[in-house]
């Protein structure tokens, strides 16, 4: 029996390192970033904005990129116990605790309704500092809006519309056997640029594996007709998911 396939849609920045945990739990892979991953022009507002997080903030960092972003602009950031951290995801939380020793919270669903959910069972939370990207996350700051909550975002790195590659159409044409990987609302409405139109429709009759409901509910109104909410952006957790899904 073939292989199932994995398009694998996170950004180059973490697809090797994705890629690896799927084919070692038995997939194959075919990589397609979705998005690009660049650094910021307004290093100095940035910079500005990092320097004004205090004891009293709940510092939230959506993604690895989130961290490694946030530091390389300013690497004097610092966290202390007193900060209410929170990381979107494992991986997140393991490359903050190279840069810091503060008390880290990772959600047990690993998107922005996770973090929603343990916000709301943290009490005294009156600031939040959102470390992220332009766009998105817009669960957060609704939530915050409704609870009163002051909430800033920060934005570290932008995401960008890689260029497309022909080659990846035919070979995604070619596999009736394929799963889409889609972190991200971004991740979707990019990837139906990126292929062509018969590819496109090929992929909407195929299996796409969401991070979360607000993901789901996109593939839906992108056409996406089999559709797997694994809660989860973490590689391992999915692959476990999807196994068990094949059986």
């Amino acid at each position: 029996m073939p292989k199932t396939t994995l398009l694998n849609t996170r950004p180059e920045f973490s697809s090797q390192s994705t890629a690896q945990v799927f084919e070692e739990n038995g997939f194959a892979v075919i990589n397609l970033p979705c998005i690009k991953i660049t650094d910021i022009k307004n290093r100095d507002e940035i910079i500005s904005k990092l320097k004004q997080i205090s004891d009293k903030d709940a510092v939230i960092f959506t993604s690895q990129h989130a961290v490694t972003f946030a530091y390389q602009t300013y690497p004097a950031l610092r966290l202390s116990k007193q900060n209410t951290v929170i990381c979107v995801g494992t991986k997140t939380a393991q490359l903050l605790e190279q840069h810091c020793h503060a008390d880290i919270w990772v959600p047990e669903k690993q998107n922005s309704q996770g973090v929603i959910e343990l916000l709301q069972n943290l009490k005294d939370i009156k600031s939040i500092k959102l470390i992220s990207a332009a766009n998105g996350r817009d669960e957060i700051q609704l939530f915050a809006q409704k609870q009163g909550v002051k909430l800033e975002q920060i934005n570290v790195y932008h995401r960008q519309l890689p260029q497309a590659n022909p080659k990846i159409s035919q070979q995604i044409e070619q596999n009736n056997k394929l799963i889409t990987l889609a972190t991200s609302v971004t991740t979707i409405k990019n990837l139906k640029h990126l292929v062509t139109e018969a590819t496109w429709q090929h992929l909407q009759n195929q299996r796409i594996a969401c991070a979360s409901q607000r993901i789901a509910q996109e593939a839906k109104k992108q056409g996406f007709k089999k559709l797997i909410n694994t809660q989860s952006a973490d590689p391992l957790i999915i692959s476990q998911l999807l196994a068990m899904s094949d059986q």
